[in-house]
């Protein structure tokens, strides 16, 4: 009785670039707009809800090189997890995919954040968890 493999046509790293880069890019651009968020919110804490206030240009300037610094921050836990992401997209179920992209990403940016002794925000380094999850599971789904 002859066994028939099954070979599953595997791109090479050249062809998964283009998913790599986007799932990056999307990863980094959520992770961006997650602490825009935070940080208007924690720029207006002090006002009640109902109430609108304007930035000024000051904090306009400050918050933009806070997200500026948090998209630098991303970029190396988000890229290392798209591409852990482009290896195993064909191997595992799409959430573990994402569960592991989390992972990798969680785990590189504490590992950056020791490396540079930078003071430890848990929000930020849990929104790029969060951000490299929901562009794996968004880039998987693009890529079967």
């Amino acid at each position: 009785m002859q066994h028939k493999q099954i070979h599953t046509h595997h791109p090479s790293a050249l062809a998964r670039l283009p998913a790599i880069m986007l799932q990056t890019l999307s990863s980094v651009i959520i992770t961006a707009l997650f602490c825009t968020i935070l940080f208007y919110w924690r720029a207006n804490s002090e006002l009640p809800l109902m109430q609108i206030s304007l930035l000024n240009f000051n904090d306009i300037k400050l918050i933009l090189v806070l997200i500026c610094g948090c998209m630098l921050f991303a970029l190396v836990p988000s890229l290392l997890a798209a591409v852990f992401c482009s290896y195993f997209v064909w191997r595992l179920p799409r959430f573990l995919l994402g569960a592991a992209a989390a992972i990798i990403a969680f785990s590189v940016a504490l590992l950056q954040n020791w490396l540079f002794s930078w003071p430890l925000d848990w929000i930020p380094i849990l929104f790029n968890a969060l951000a490299a999850a929901i562009s794996a599971l968004c880039v998987s789904r693009l890529q079967q």
